[in-house]
């Protein structure tokens, strides 16, 4: 099987597998965004390239502590005990690519990616982490029972190509993830864990009094897993100074559904805690922040840059104006989080922590007094990431760059 690995993008990722031409439809979708092509596949789970498939085009975390899930668990049992009946208890695959193409003459699919944060599998991660799971596990244990199971289980797997519209891939990707990847969670599922936050924001005269979904069907804009995400940016469990390693919340942006369990978590909940007093300064923050960054970046485009590069032809920035959820502000650019997280984490450098949080200095009067050195950091290092804003917001050394930045600035400030 002829493929590249998934970092490089001047080059595609070829996926071949075995495929009979009885299983395969293809199906042409006409709509006011031009013509698409649906592919529909029904390849056996023993042939499919589970190892292969990108998942970047989704920011949700695929990684090895999603097989702990019990999601994960019956995706697994269902393979292992009732192989015939996988297609049918299983939602199967969504795959974004550029091209799909069947040799008769070897009864192959080929499927063909060119980007990374375009294509690969945007629903049913979980499921593609689970077969390349037992596909290693026989590899190395040869169990002729699981050989059995892998062969005669096959796997559901729809292919759009076509769509580059990336606006209309997050929809299609929040969309077809909510079912599965994000549980059913409430105020009430967590024994009382939410309750000091939804007393503080919810109080009377408090500014987003009313704006923050508590339960999975509020119908607000912005929910608790919003607010515990952009807590995480600021837990100080990421400024341990015994830690070599340097960590970053990179998990505030790639797993936005494990967010409650970790504001319950050991590790974490005192940090989360601590941020009580300037909870609602970070939620100003970071809508202060997104509707400065235009005008920060042409800024920096006018006296860094250079180039005379419009915000407009960067993934990640798409032109649509509306209004924030929770301030009202009108912004003229829809901004991916991938890039603006690492920006407001590194505000975390501004935090005192001693038995609570407080600033050492006013957050949005620094932001503006430093906002064309920081967006010239955070695009240096997004270009680093080749222009991938789902790569930016899950690389940890962006976060670092952009943190050490902020301390140097505001030791220059002080000193």
């Amino acid at each position: 099987m002829d493929h590249a690995h998934s970092d490089f993008l001047d080059r595609p990722i070829i996926l071949r597998f075995p495929h009979s031409k009885e299983d395969l439809r293809k199906i042409i979708v006409k709509d006011n965004g031009g013509d698409f092509y649906l592919y529909r596949l029904m390849p056996v789970v023993a042939d499919w390239p589970a190892d292969l498939m990108p998942d970047r085009v989704n920011p949700r975390s695929h990684d090895t502590q999603c097989l702990k899930s019990k999601v994960a668990r019956d995706i697994e049992t269902t393979l292992r005990d009732n192989p015939e009946d996988f297609w049918l208890a299983n939602r199967g695959g969504y795959v974004l690519a550029h091209d799909v193409k069947f040799d008769p003459k070897r009864d192959e699919v080929e499927i063909t990616i060119t980007e990374l944060d375009m294509h690969g599998i945007a629903d049913g991660g979980t499921t593609n982490a689970v077969i390349k799971k037992l596909q290693e596990e026989y590899k190395t244990s040869k169990d002729s029972d699981l050989r059995v199971s892998l062969r005669r289980a096959k796997f559901n797997v729809d292919v759009v190509v076509g769509l580059t519209d990336r606006d209309r891939i997050d929809k299609l990707v929040q969309g077809r993830n909510r079912s599965v990847q994000v549980r059913d969670w409430s105020l009430a599922d967590f024994g009382g864990d939410f309750d000091w936050m939804k007393e503080l924001i919810d109080r009377d005269g408090g500014p987003f009094k009313g704006r923050i979904g508590w339960d999975e069907n509020s119908g607000k804009e912005f929910s608790v897993l919003d607010l515990i995400s952009l807590m995480t940016l600021f837990n100080p469990v990421y400024d341990d100074p015994t830690d070599r390693r340097r960590k970053a919340p990179t998990v505030a942006y790639s797993s936005k559904g494990t967010a409650d369990r970790r504001l319950i978590g050991d590790s974490m909940k005192p940090g989360f805690e601590a941020l009580k007093p300037v909870i609602e300064d970070i939620l100003r923050l970071h809508e202060y922040i997104y509707s400065q960054f235009h005008p920060a970046y042409e800024r920096y485009n006018k006296e860094v840059y250079n180039r005379g590069a419009k915000l407009a032809s960067r993934r990640g920035f798409d032109k649509r104006s509306f209004n924030l959820p929770l301030t009202g502000t009108p912004v003229e650019y829809k901004i991916d989080k991938g890039v603006l997280f690492p920006l407001l984490a590194s505000f975390r450098a501004l935090l005192a922590f001693e038995s609570e949080a407080r600033w050492k200095v006013e957050p949005q009067a620094f932001f503006e007094s430093h906002s064309t050195e920081f967006i010239a950091v955070l695009m240096e290092q997004y270009e680093l990431c080749k222009s991938n804003p789902v790569t930016t917001g899950k690389t940890r050394a962006v976060y670092t760059t952009l943190h050490d930045r902020a301390r140097l600035l505001l030791s220059d400030s002080q000193g």
